[in-house]
């Protein structure tokens, strides 16, 4: 990840004093011959050598003088991993006039619109106009700034992974697979199956835009890590667990590792208390696996899809206990 930044932003930002995984590449505009051989390849190449030409052009001397670019050595935990199908799967990606992998902490409109231009996701402080906004640089971390990197350039984010499977965000590239997936036999036995393909484009683009973009969680997808074929969905929305798994893999612990997963997930990354399913009785093997994760049946029906509602409380799991 490449991150532009003024110099006297780059001081406020905790970032800044993290100097075992980013370096300073290069220091001000005009100053281009400084730049290593790698960063000016990605910048030219990539960029078609507009990022230079537009600040030599819209930014005062002052600020192009004090402009840095550092680059991130991939240690924040993320991968990209365009080049792996059970990850992040680029097909739907734009193509933008800047790489997907700069972002520019503005410390103006000025820059902010300068970023917009040339498609750089950006993030500042309230006052900077961006989508994205911190009160204080203070609070800016290489993990956020790399969550609204990848939000801007619509790469999914890759949730986690277990001993057999890889969980990730949905994007649009994968509706195929996902049609494939709710194909199979018994797959939609007690499940609302897909729209038709337009319809259903239309609602993962809303979906990924608002539960991915405002709450940060959803139904994922789930992928073999030895084959990194699609095999699943699980997730949640709200507090509700959903889980689906690939009929050829049913009955080979899937399901339960999946979920123990996103049940760990959520006591970590939540504020919910208790985590609820709503199961058909007649799916007995959906309502073994709620009972062996430790929900129980609360007596309460969902009469419009006629299937009981079963609940369990997270708050003082805890990591690797079990469920």
């Amino acid at each position: 990840m490449i991150i532009i930044i003024d110099e006297a932003s780059a001081k406020l930002a905790s970032f800044y004093y993290h100097d075992e995984i980013f370096k300073l590449q290069w220091r001000n505009v005009a100053g281009k011959a400084s730049m290593s051989e790698e960063l000016q390849e990605k910048l030219y190449g990539a960029l078609l050598g507009k990022l230079l030409d537009e600040l030599q052009k819209k930014l005062p001397d002052e600020q192009q003088n004090n402009l840095c670019v550092y680059e991130i050595k991939n240690n924040s935990g993320y991968t990209e991993s365009a080049d792996n199908t059970a990850k992040a799967n680029t097909g739907n990606l734009r193509i933008p006039k800047a790489p997907a992998d700069c972002i520019w902490i503005v410390s103006n409109r000025q820059q902010k619109q300068i970023a917009d231009s040339l498609g750089i996701a950006s993030v500042g402080e309230p006052q900077c106009g961006t989508h994205y906004a911190v009160e204080s640089l203070a609070e800016l971390d290489i993990e956020y700034l790399e969550r609204v990197r990848r939000r801007y350039n619509h790469i999914p984010w890759d949730i986690g992974e277990t001993d057999r499977c890889l969980i990730r965000e949905l994007s649009l590239s994968d509706l195929p697979a996902l049609y494939e997936l709710y194909d199979k036999p018994g797959m939609t036995d007690f499940v609302e199956p897909l729209y038709d393909y337009e319809t259903e484009l239309e609602y993962q683009k809303a979906y990924i835009e608002n539960m991915y973009g405002f709450y940060e969680y959803g139904m994922w997808l789930v992928f073999s890590k030895e084959t990194g074929k699609l095999i699943g969905r699980a997730g949640l929305e709200h507090d509700e667990m959903g889980y689906m798994i690939a009929p050829e893999l049913w009955n080979q612990g899937y399901a339960t590792e999946v979920c123990r997963f996103i049940i760990d997930y959520a006591r970590e990354n939540t504020d919910f208390e208790e985590l609820y399913c709503r199961i058909d009785e007649r799916n007995t093997a959906s309502v073994r696996l709620a009972k062996k994760l430790g929900f129980t049946n609360s007596g309460h029906m969902d009469d419009d899809i006629n299937a009981s509602i079963y609940r369990k409380n997270i708050k003082n799991i805890k990591n690797n206990e079990k469920h």
